[in-house]
């Protein structure tokens, strides 16, 4: 997984099509300080997956599947398990159909008001923690979408991947987006995301179904 920096570097040399850059974001290493977090620009090459941390509960619902309704909100969670020093669970996915997010089926007909169809999210890869949705080619409302929200409380904090948690680690979550993909060989593709980090939460709306995961 392409998660350090050293790494990234290295396939940036060998490759010569991965261009780092950088931003400047609020640090926590000294009043006044600033931390430079890197960033790396949006191609296949240059997402970093997130991982479980080594004490994260697993995931007790990895296939959810439920009705859309057109003309009704619906939400489908995705959650960690209770650990024991905490009183809920963690959700890991939440996503909700709006009441005109459903456009099209599959096979190009349009969805009546009342009308329903069947959505699955599954957690198709359990180390980058990447969800895919079924059925694939179903069509949303651009002006109403359906929103996809992650959640990484529960993700290894050595973003970096150099040994440590630091400030720069700390500063990273602010650059996250969810990415998506629409096979194990395409590339990713970065979302329109917002970062709200008091729910260590990543939002995005979904135009369609394929493979997501928050990155950076």
């Amino acid at each position: 997984m392409n998660r350090s920096f050293r790494s990234a570097l290295t396939l940036a040399v060998a490759t010569a099509a991965l261009i780092v850059g950088a931003c400047t974001v609020d640090g926590t290493d000294g009043p006044g300080n600033t931390v430079k977090v890197p960033t790396l620009k949006d191609t296949a090459l240059s997402v970093n997956t997130l991982e479980p941390a080594a004490n994260a509960p697993r995931i007790v619902n990895p296939v959810v599947s439920f009705w859309a309704i057109k003309g009704e909100r619906s939400e489908a969670f995705m959650y960690y398990a209770k650990p024991g020093n905490r009183p809920d669970s963690t959700v890991f996915v939440r996503f909700r159909v709006e009441r005109n997010s459903l456009v099209n089926r599959p096979n190009g007909t349009p969805i009546a008001d009342g009308d329903s169809i069947l959505i699955t999210m599954t957690l198709v890869d359990s180390v980058k923690l990447e969800v895919g949705f079924e059925p694939s080619g179903l069509v949303f409302n651009p002006a109403d979408p359906a929103i996809l929200k992650m959640n990484y409380r529960e993700t290894n904090p050595d973003y970096d991947d150099d040994g440590d948690v630091d400030s720069t680690d700390t500063a990273i979550p602010t650059i996250f987006a969810i990415w998506r993909r629409e096979t194990p060989t395409s590339p990713w593709i970065r979302q329109t995301s917002t970062v709200t980090r008091e729910l260590n939460e990543v939002e995005t709306a979904v135009g369609g179904f394929t493979g997501y995961v928050i990155a950076w």
